[in-house]
């Protein structure tokens, strides 16, 4: 991960903050306040979670093959997809007939109640 260093400043901001006007000294506090907050995000690392408008949902598949079943995805609007980023076995889902919706998913599967876990974005 690269760590954010802070910035070298001109030199106005490293005179004497006696000699500064009221104005410059703002500026200096809120600049050192902002590199200092964007230094502790950066440094601490962002997560795909922070960057992206996703849900991660963790699903079973029917217990009969090619059956609809719905999942509650949390996202707060219409999925435009979603991907699989990890199941407990062989096996594939795949858009059911009904129209995914602001509150629900809807998925068939070839796999007999695997989990799979997806991002629904």
């Amino acid at each position: 991960m690269t760590k954010l260093a802070e910035p070298n400043l001109p030199a106005v901001f490293t005179q004497n903050a006696s000699d500064l006007r009221p104005f410059d000294r703002d500026i200096i506090t809120v600049l050192g306040g902002f590199i200092q907050n964007l230094i502790a995000i950066l440094d601490g690392g962002i997560s795909f979670d922070d960057n992206m408008d996703i849900s991660r949902v963790s699903v079973t598949s029917h217990a009969t093959p090619g059956t609809e079943f719905s999942v509650a995805h949390g996202l707060g609007k219409t999925p435009t997809g979603y991907i699989v980023y990890g199941q407990d076995g062989a096996g594939s889902i795949y858009d059911g007939a009904t129209a995914n919706t602001a509150t629900t998913l809807y998925l068939k599967s070839d796999a007999v109640s695997k989990t799979f876990r997806i991002i629904a974005f």
